[in-house]
């Protein structure tokens, strides 16, 4: 999964799927629309985002950052 920011909005891709903006619910939770589940944001302890979590029907799919 990818995720951008362009014009103050942040947006998601998976391979070839086409983007999806993600809308903020909280400071680090996002949703998309006419999607269950919730898009959150993971802090390490240095502050950075280290991870993204899919929370969709009670379980977490965990994407870790890796650039």
């Amino acid at each position: 999964m990818t995720v951008t920011s362009e014009g103050g909005h942040l947006s998601a891709q998976r391979g070839d799927r086409p983007k999806e903006e993600l809308f903020p619910e909280a400071a680090d939770i996002f949703f998309r629309k006419s999607v269950e589940g919730r898009r959150l944001f993971r802090y390490a302890d240095n502050g950075k985002v280290d991870a993204l979590i899919d929370r969709r029907n009670n379980e977490d799919v965990i994407w870790k950052k890796i650039k």
